[in-house]
């Protein structure tokens, strides 16, 4: 392995290492130290609320936009790419996935398969109920909501309320106004 094929790993753990040491430090100082530590690992981030316990694998692939809040216990994988807009609200343990084992043929597990990446966009002013899942390939539309505990399979229309799983259109908030 030559030096320049070891720096993304090294800047992997490096990352890891550094913001394992304020992951959870309590609100509102671990606020302003976790944003210290992920600007400079994230492709963008325009926000300073990121609560305690919040995980982020891949954060050079991961966006998040203005005023968005990131509660306590979410977890982004960013291996496929995550792009969150502004006044996105993300809910207690909500889990953000944009990547996937293959699980073509009966060879090889999938686990051993190669990761696909999966990208995730969710759009602004967008609300994540606790809980609520959201795999990869999927957008979430400007303005929508999506339930307590909900798995997103599948794009979600802009303020389309959505809840279940999988999560189906329960309503929409044009509708409610």
């Amino acid at each position: 392995m030559n030096l320049a094929s070891a720096l993304p790993l090294l800047r992997r753990y490096a990352f890891l290492t550094v913001f394992g040491l304020v992951k959870y430090v309590p609100t509102p100082i671990g606020d302003v130290l976790r944003y210290l530590v992920l600007k400079p690992f994230m492709r963008r981030l325009d926000t300073l609320w990121i609560h305690e316990g919040v995980t982020i694998h891949h954060p050079e692939n991961v966006a998040v936009g203005r005023r968005s809040s990131i509660n306590e216990f979410v977890f982004i994988n960013g291996y496929g790419g995550v792009e969150i807009g502004d006044w996105v609200a993300i809910g207690h343990r909500v889990s953000i996935l944009s990547a996937e084992h293959g699980i073509a043929g009966t060879e090889v597990a999938p686990y051993l398969q190669a990761i696909e990446r999966c990208p995730v966009r969710i759009e602004d002013e967008v609300y994540l109920g606790a809980g609520a899942v959201v795999l990869g390939n999927v957008t979430i539309g400007r303005g929508a909501v999506v339930g307590a505990g909900a798995v997103v399979t599948r794009d979600v229309a802009p303020y389309a309320i959505v809840a279940g799983v999988p999560a189906r259109v329960l309503g929409h908030r044009k509708e409610l106004a």
